[in-house]
């Protein structure tokens, strides 16, 4: 069967629009609402990348941890694995129309380190410059997907998707758990055109911005080096990441397909692990990485490692995390809120990460992570001798 398509007709939106926006004020408000900066580490120095460039001399806050995975670890034997990547592309140009492909599988892994497919999906979607989904493309039974049309990424779409995807929430579907990480991603992506010049932004504006970014995350708490930059000098800076390593170099088959990302492309990229612990425990396995080629390789954005166990009751009993990519010095300073998910069921780790997960001691990308654990819960349906 052919792939079910939904249109908005007609675009109507002119370039200026894609400047970067600030987030509204409130519970919507988050970091990923402005292309987030990333820093070198590991090899020669680049050129610093400036968004707008003013009479005040430029000043940079001090990088954040640069330490990126290597490669993903090797299935787990008796385990169950979800790979999810988001790429984003802007085939009319870096100030067009953005096209993202959504891809994700579920695998098991047998004792004998045999792979199983257990469902694999795909899906297209195209938001114009202003961040309106004008096209939807997936198969035919993946949901009403048609009513995201005419919404807008950047306020108000994970509510949209709690609501048109209710049930496939519930159950944690691929389909879900892509379209749940759909804004995040198209909000990261803009660090593309933002790094190549295109989204200049006066200081006036840019000056602007700062009441809107103040306190939404550790790294833009209001009065801090980040949050300074944007108030006083007006511009973001955009300094180049460390160079993205291949993760699927050890294992190919553990991931749905890592094709090179070609330039001017953001990847979001996330793997999830579930194997049986001691007693009744799972043990579960994150990763999560946000990566862009521009100007040169691929370069790694965000990237957290997080381990987690979760008991008898489907509760999380522990959590760790490990902040390998961090853009600055303060981020990091979020890792702590992590531990607020712990006794949290996997059933209501989404809606306790965005109602509780909020503020200054919080990372926008961190939270993401620790709501997509709530994946698991389908994952260990599939674990071999369940």
């Amino acid at each position: 069967m052919r792939p079910s398509t939904q249109k908005r007709p007609g675009r109507g939106t002119s370039p200026d629009d894609y400047a970067p926006e600030g987030p509204r004020r409130g519970r919507g408000a988050h970091c990923e609402s402005i292309p987030l900066e990333v820093s070198d580490r590991g090899r020669a120095s680049r050129p610093v990348r400036l968004a707008t460039v003013g009479s005040v001399a430029p000043t940079q806050p001090a990088p954040g941890p640069h330490h990126p995975v290597a490669r993903s670890d090797v299935r787990p034997r008796v385990s169950a694995r979800r790979t999810t990547t988001i790429d984003s592309a802007r085939p009319d140009g870096l100030r067009g129309p953005t096209v993202m492909t959504l891809a994700a599988r579920d695998v098991v892994t047998d004792a004998d380190g045999g792979l199983r497919a257990v469902d694999q999906v795909s899906l297209q979607v195209e938001v114009d410059p202003a961040g309106t989904v004008s096209s939807v493309e997936g198969p035919p039974d993946a949901g009403p997907l048609g009513r995201l049309v005419g919404a807008n990424v950047r306020w108000g779409f994970g509510v949209l998707v709690m609501d048109v995807l209710a049930d496939e929430l519930a159950r944690r579907t691929l389909v879900a758990s892509l379209l749940e990480d759909l804004s995040g991603a198209f909000l990261v992506s803009g660090f593309v055109p933002l790094a190549a010049g295109v989204l200049g932004v006066d200081p006036a504006s840019a000056r602007s911005m700062a009441p809107l970014q103040a306190d939404i995350c550790t790294g833009w708490a209001e009065g801090g080096p980040l949050h300074r930059v944007l108030a006083e000098e007006g511009r973001f800076a955009v300094p180049a990441g460390p160079t993205a390593p291949p993760l699927d170099r050890d294992d190919p088959v553990g991931w749905h397909g890592l094709p090179p990302l070609p330039t001017d492309h953001h990847r979001r990229a996330r793997l999830l692990d579930v194997v049986r612990g001691s007693g009744p425990m799972l043990g579960l396995r994150s990763h999560f990485r946000d990566s862009a080629r521009t100007d040169g390789p691929e370069e790694v954005l965000h990237e957290y490692a997080v381990h987690a166990e979760v008991g008898a009751d489907d509760r999380i009993a522990r959590v760790e995390v490990d902040p390998r990519v961090l853009p600055w010095q303060a981020c990091p300073g979020a890792v702590a809120s992590a531990q607020r998910v712990v006794g949290i069921g996997l059933a209501d780790l989404p809606r306790v990460v965005r109602a509780d997960l909020v503020g200054t001691t919080t990372c926008t990308h961190l939270n993401s992570t620790l709501r997509a654990l709530a994946d698991a819960r389908s994952l260990a349906v599939s674990l071999p001798g369940g």
